[in-house]
């Protein structure tokens, strides 16, 4: 039987000192990056597989993560921000059919939602920095965590 779980991490709070910009993460957005760090410790992460949106902010927030782990990060445009349709069936697929049995990536506030819904049917909002866990056992997908705050 198919067991596996995806993880989903919207980027931390970015810097907004241009909007029109590829900005990296604000001073607020690191400090929320170290609570995901914590919380990540607990999770058994292990030989996942880390991908991310090519948005800096993205990649900034999920770095210290896979660090941790000794893992390198890929960059997976169909994680960015205004993903087409095409690209978030195309991310489902991938994941229920050819990923690994672990899978972590960073996203955008737009994406994840959708993203969830396509795989669980179920509809989530996603906090800067929220942690959002998905299990596919056999055929079926659900909801196994979403964190919006650590304490």
């Amino acid at each position: 039987m198919v067991h596996k779980r995806l993880i989903f991490i919207r980027h931390a709070h970015r810097d907004t000192e241009i909007h029109s910009r590829d900005n990296g993460l604000s001073d607020k957005g690191k400090k929320q990056v170290r609570q995901v760090v914590r919380f990540s410790q607990n999770r058994e992460l292990e030989d996942g597989l880390f991908l991310s949106s090519p948005k800096v902010r993205c990649v900034e927030t999920i770095t210290p993560v896979a660090e941790a782990l000794r893992s390198e990060i890929q960059i997976d445009a169909r994680l960015g921000e205004g993903g087409t349709s095409a690209d978030l069936v195309s991310f489902v697929d991938w994941w229920k059919y050819e990923a690994p049995d672990l899978t972590i990536a960073c996203s955008h506030g737009d994406v994840i939602p959708m993203l969830v819904e396509k795989i669980t049917g179920g509809m989530i909002s996603i906090k800067k920095a929220g942690w959002c866990e998905i299990e596919l056992v056999g055929r079926e997908a659900y909801l196994t965590w979403l964190v919006q705050k650590y304490e």
